[in-house]
């Protein structure tokens, strides 16, 4: 058994209502939590630990959860933030006709180590070709939900407002998922498990949906998917079936509480109680969102019962800003400069994702028992002094150059500041290649950087 010891830190656990422990000590026995109290009283119980990092003017916290995630999306950094809606179906859906595995998973790769270094010791990842990152992520060292982002809309003919249904292609997505699901949910010891996530809305037919819906229950996985992302969602799905994207997705079987609804925030008022009886956890991604001008309503969301989380989404990497984005993004929405406290978007940003993807008696809060997922931040920089309030600093000052090392599973996975496993700058240049070949391609086949 091995042992590491972190003493002389601040210890924000996220568990309930406790106050950070300052000087505080966390004992990590192989994968899990062994220990958490007061500095003096650890360092004289566990002397004989294997390892022991000093934390002075160190912050020690759960490691973020992002429960949505498109690690190969970032092939859209710089193309899609002022395409407005029109990304969807001009830019995302299209891109699934030009762009190769090889260069998915070399941008998709650099995103993951961004992610990392951002202190996200768990991702909830789907995507079209989802498998290309797996053996990256259980090496890497990180915890995973992952489902292959199925669809079976003709993807040309989206981007001109056509929406025709292949059933050839449900047959072959749905095998692709079932086969990722099966090959992987519970690999990598168990840090990786397997979703089922369908799309959204448009892009999914009915029978896809309850395909969907039927292997989750078939293999005991989860699912999610994109919900209440624009006003073209509510009238394709108006025009389709005659139904709201809500009450569509509940009428087969995607809105209930083992999915994972990312956005939610275009929804007319009977679908928010719709959203609340369903007991659907809402990804919200306020960053993203607000990029496009929207606004979820969270603190409705919250009053109602329903359960959030937060999610990166695509494009940024720094988790830091999402969890400020959540608090700003509250307050614009509701007109109150404290609509939204630091400590309720922390807990947000661990808890919360923790309890969409059923972990969260497993990780999420820096408590005995509870596997090691951590991260510990360098207070003694620009930006982070004066520590009056370590949750504050944390939340409203801290950045991903900041963090100095992540536990994943117990085990050091960032440490000064770099991954362990692979060198990080030798992601950039694969990245930035694989980006400019396929922009190459998606031009060349739709005559701009949009395909109309």
């Amino acid at each position: 058994m091995s042992t590491l010891l972190i003493k002389n830190a601040t210890v924000i656990t996220v568990a309930g209502d406790a106050l950070p422990i300052t000087p505080g000590a966390i004992l990590i026995e192989d994968q899990h939590i062994a220990a958490v109290g007061h500095s003096e009283e650890l360092v004289k119980r566990y002397s004989n630990a294997d390892r022991v990092i000093d934390g002075g003017r160190k912050v020690v916290a759960p490691g973020f959860i992002s429960t949505h995630n498109h690690l190969g999306y970032t092939v859209f950094r710089g193309r899609a933030e002022e395409a407005g809606l029109e990304c969807v179906t001009g830019q995302y859906m299209p891109m699934n006709t030009v762009i190769t595995r090889e260069e998915r998973r070399a941008i998709g790769s650099l995103t993951c180590a961004e992610l990392l270094k951002s202190g996200v010791t768990t991702i909830m990842e789907m995507e079209e070709d989802v498998e290309v990152y797996a053996e990256l992520i259980d090496a890497i060292g990180m915890r995973a939900g992952m489902g292959v982002m199925t669809f079976d809309v003709d993807p040309d003919g989206m981007a001109r407002g056509e929406y025709t249904y292949d059933d050839q292609r449900r047959i072959e997505q749905l095998a692709q998922a079932t086969e990722f699901a099966e090959r992987w949910h519970g690999r990598a010891n168990g840090r990786i498990q397997a979703l089922m996530t369908p799309n959204m809305t448009v892009t999914s037919s009915p029978e896809l949906l309850r395909g969907c819906r039927t292997t989750a229950d078939r293999l005991g996985l989860r699912l999610s998917t994109h919900l209440g992302w624009g006003p073209e969602e509510a009238a394709v799905t108006r025009r389709l079936y005659g139904q709201s994207p809500f009450e569509y997705m509940q009428c087969n079987g995607l809105l209930a509480d083992d999915v994972i609804a990312a956005h939610c925030y275009l929804l007319e008022e009977h679908d928010k109680s719709l959203l609340a009886d369903s007991g659907a956890h809402v990804a919200h991604c306020p960053l993203m969102n607000s990029v496009r001008g929207h606004i979820a309503p969270i603190l409705e969301y919250r009053s109602r019962g329903i359960p959030l989380s937060l999610g990166v989404d695509n494009m940024f990497s720094d988790y830091f800003e999402v969890v400020r984005a959540c608090v700003t993004m509250a307050r614009i929405k509701a007109n109150d400069p404290l609509a939204l406290l630091a400590y309720e978007a922390l807990e947000l940003a661990t808890m919360g994702g923790a309890r969409a993807l059923g972990l969260d008696s497993v990780v999420g809060s820096i408590e005995p028992g509870k596997r090691a997922d951590i991260m510990v931040v360098d207070f003694n920089r620009f930006g982070l002094q004066p520590m009056l309030d370590p949750v504050q600093n944390l939340v409203y000052h801290a950045r991903r150059d900041d963090v100095v090392m992540v536990l994943v599973d117990g085990e050091v996975v960032v440490d000064s500041g770099q991954i362990c496993s692979l060198d990080a700058q030798q992601l950039i240049d694969p990245a930035a290649m694989a980006a400019a070949s396929v922009w190459d391609r998606f031009v060349t086949k739709y005559g701009d950087t949009i395909a109309r």
